[in-house]
């Protein structure tokens, strides 16, 4: 009858006085001593197990100040039984509320590092296991002594968000996790009690309870999910009667509450259950019981509340919204409500304080913005936006496993330069030593990796559709930056992630205009302009007319070959000649090597290579056709591959489908009995990395343009054999020679002789000795003698005027 009228009384409310309930102030002194701790946006537990809640927190009370009160709540019928409860008014309203306000949805691997805040203990230190309270964590050791329980096991849920859902999924010792397994949970034999781990310590029956029912209402789970029930053995909970039985054993603890609040500043949401464990009770047409004690103190209530005063105005100020107080005059009662709810005033600055409150103007913090250009030299903090975890994250400078270490600190990431080089650009960081560390891309097995490296080895050229940095690898285009939930910085390939993930890129603090220089030189830039070839795209060269500094941009594409008549007309090169070979499974004389470890097949410069992955023993009289077992590696080779035809006549198509797997940059087709690949631009392998399934082939047929090599345009060259003129021999200038093809590119010629010297004043070279003629008499040197065939000419002429020096050219 206490439930039946209470929901009438509210009801009443609603309509006769048009006015918006909210919910109970929640007076007690206890709400008021309730201190959060923040990470960031994150609030830590800051509650205490097994002591019981007698209020709603701060944080519960301005939840539904702002999302429907629980006099409004309470105003909804519930069902009568199991049956109709899931169809009742109530149950839609609960679940409105916990659904509209669920903004972020964890992912599975994402709620491994946030139990640190949810489960801890006494605002912080060491995970609470959700059944035992043993200290477990709070970094994540793989499982190995503490992993995640489906407090409502996944073999009974959606399959989906549900299962992931930080709410439901507990932090847990392994060993009590097995123990639970996927047992309904209950008192009767064969069912699971969760107090059985602590020993009796600990009461977590009401918690499993209301975890129990935030599932059922909040993800809609009433009837199992097709294969099992909600209810009974198969299910996830004993019966209602249990259920109800526990959540009056069980009050709800501080620390329950807490952990209310602190999984609704990740998710946005709480459970209602928690706060209004009344809803319970209401939910299956059951009374509340009286002496049952919940954080609000509404079920316990019997007052009619027809006795309110006039009500109290309390005024918005500039942080808090305003409200009309009603309370029930009623001896031992003391019920209120809010009405009249008015906005906070919001600050008015003037003159960097507040005109109202006083408060002073908060400086508004500076924002990272990404590059859209690059200049070498600058310092830039490499980093990436992660939408699923809400926070900006930038390269630390060290690795966390195979991947580069992140930190939401823009000032804790380490500054990135570009360095130019030919083709593009090296990229680097300094270490605590203040040495170059650059940021090369390896392939670790089948794995691509970035690490880090006093010697540069990876040439990045930028991309200007996504604003970043990108290199190639083995044919792959890659990218850093990260997928999923993660925030370590790994590869993005052309073949895997890019279509869906972040893309790290080039930040710089809005004031800093791109960044500090990597040296004190205010620079002057003269800039050189070099257009593209055929092979090789164009750029601008500036270079610092001070300190030498240089740097490139302005990136143009190649021209590429334009043919006639066999050959380029702006370079010579001669035109690709088309080629068509095959190779055959069928003569044993084309299986070089053939082991239980790799078969190697090598016909008219094809070379097919693959190791056995899956086989056990060699398989010698499998000749015809070549097979390939599932998870091998296999690559085709053979250069300038524009078309490959897998000939696989006869076979089944379980033989014949795992052809069609290529990598990025082709396309397969299948017909009749021919796998048919095409290469979007000459290759000089086909690699399958993880063959999908077992494939098969009698022969294959390669089509080729084989490449000229381009002609050189000799841009790094080395003066060799240079020898510097004396006062008695010619010099010469050296031959040229290419560093990248060899060719000598310049003879060199002979440089006349030196003149003669006299340091001391004597009248005779300091060299060779000679007399040196005094101002105004004849002899002149042999260094303006001959042309460039000159091999003699190094006596000087008598101080009577005879010119020395013979020659054998005309002069």
């Amino acid at each position: 009858m206490n439930n039946i009228m209470k929901r009438s009384f509210a009801m009443a409310l609603v309509l006769v006085m048009c006015i918006t309930l909210l919910p109970l102030t929640g007076l007690s002194a206890s709400a008021t001593d309730v201190s959060y701790v923040y990470d960031g946006k994150y609030i830590y537990n800051w509650g205490t197990r097994g002591e019981v809640a007698t209020f709603l927190s701060p944080n519960a009370e301005e939840f539904y100040l702002d999302n429907g009160s629980y006099a409004i709540l309470a105003s909804y019928a519930g069902g009568t039984s199991v049956s109709d409860a899931p169809t009742s008014d109530l149950y839609e309203a609960l679940q409105d509320l916990m659904v509209s306000t669920h903004t972020h949805i964890t992912d599975y691997n994402e709620t491994r590092d946030l139990y640190k805040y949810t489960d801890c203990e006494e605002g912080g230190g060491a995970i609470s296991s959700f059944y035992s309270g043993a200290a477990i964590g709070p970094s994540w050791d793989g499982g190995s002594t503490w992993n995640r329980e489906h407090t409502w096991p996944n073999s009974k849920g959606f399959e989906g968000n549900d299962e992931n859902d930080l709410m439901m999924l507990r932090p847990t010792a392994t060993s009590e996790n097995s123990s639970r397994g996927n047992k309904a949970y209950g008192k009767s034999a064969g069912y699971y009690n969760p107090n059985s781990e602590s020993g009796g310590e600990y009461d977590v029956r009401g918690d499993v309870a209301r975890i129990f029912l935030y599932v059922y209402v909040r993800w809609g789970n009433v009837n199992g999910n097709g294969e099992y029930t909600t209810w009974g053995a198969s299910g996830v909970m004993e019966s209602v009667e249990v259920l109800l039985e526990w959540m009056e054993a069980d009050p709800v603890d501080t620390w329950e509450l807490g952990r209310n609040d602190s999984v609704e500043a990740i998710t946005g949401t709480r459970n209602v259950f928690v706060d209004y464990p009344e809803f319970a009770f209401m939910l299956f047409g059951e009374d509340i019981p009286a002496t049952m004690s919940t954080p609000s103190g509404e079920g316990a209530k019997t007052c009619d509340h027809n006795n309110f005063d006039s009500g109290v105005v309390v005024a918005p100020t500039c942080t808090s919204k305003g409200y009309t107080l009603y309370t029930c005059q009623t001896a031992d009662c003391g019920y209120s409500y809010r009405s009249n709810i008015v906005d906070a005033l919001g600050h008015n600055y003037v003159n960097g304080a507040c005109s109202v409150c006083g408060e002073a103007e908060p400086i508004e913090p500076e924002k990272p913005v990404y590059a859209t250009e690059i200049q070498a030299g600058k310092a830039y903090k490499l980093g990436f936006y992660s939408t699923s975890r809400a926070a900006e994250y930038f390269f630390a400078g060290t690795m966390d496993g195979y991947y580069g270490a992140t930190s939401t600190d823009f000032e804790k990431g380490v500054d990135v330069y570009a360095e130019s080089t030919n083709g593009g650009y090296y990229l680097y960081f300094k270490n605590s030593s203040n040495q170059k560390q650059y940021i090369n891309l390896v392939i670790s097995g089948t794995y691509y990796n970035f690490t880090y490296s006093a010697t540069a080895n990876s040439v990045y050229t930028w991309d200007a559709d996504k604003d970043t940095f990108a290199t190639t690898l083995s044919g792959e285009v890659c990218y850093m930056g990260t997928y999923g939930s993660y925030f370590t910085v790994g590869v993005l390939r052309s073949s895997k992630y890019q279509s869906t993930d972040y893309v790290a890129r080039f930040y710089y603090m809005e004031s800093d205009e791109g960044g500090s220089s990597d040296s004190t030189c205010q620079h002057n830039y003269n800039s050189v302009v070099t257009a593209p070839t055929c092979t090789k795209g164009g750029y601008t060269t500036h270079t610092c007319s001070l300190c030498g500094d240089v740097y490139t941009d302005n990136n143009t594409e190649k021209k590429g070959h334009t043919y006639e008549n066999g050959a380029c007309v702006d370079c010579g090169k001669i035109e690709p000649t088309e080629a068509t070979v095959s190779i055959s499974f069928a003569d044993v004389a084309n299986r070089t090597e053939f082991t239980t470890l790799t078969q190697v097949w090598e016909q008219n410069g094809i070379t097919v290579t693959n190791n056995k992955a899956n086989s056990q023993s060699e398989v010698a009289d499998y000749k015809n056709p070549g097979r390939f077992y599932k998870g091998s590696s296999l690559t085709i080779a053979y250069p300038g591959m524009v078309k490959l035809e897998i000939n696989c006549a006869g076979l089944d198509s379980k033989y014949v489908n795992a052809w069609s797997s290529v990598p990025a940059g082709a396309t397969a087709t299948t017909s009749g009995c021919i796998v048919t690949i095409v290469f979007s631009s000459p290759v000089d392998s086909l690699v399958y990395s993880n063959l999908s399934a077992q494939c098969r082939a009698y022969d294959i047929t390669v089509y080729a343009k084989q490449d000229t090599p381009d002609p050189c345009e000799h841009p790094n060259t080395t003066v060799e054999d240079a020898v510097e003129a004396t006062c008695t021999d010619p010099g010469h200038t050296g031959k040229t020679r290419c560093d990248d093809c060899g060719e000598i590119i310049d003879e060199g010629e002979p440089t006349p002789l030196a003149d003669h010297t006299d340091s001391n004043n004597d009248g005779s070279c300091d060299l060779c000795g000679a007399a040196i003629p005094s101002d105004g008499e004849g002899g002149e040197s042999g260094s303006g003698n001959g042309d460039s065939d000159i091999n003699g000419g190094g006596s000087v002429g008598d101080n009577d005027g005879n010119e020395g020096g013979s020659t054998d050219s005309d002069n």
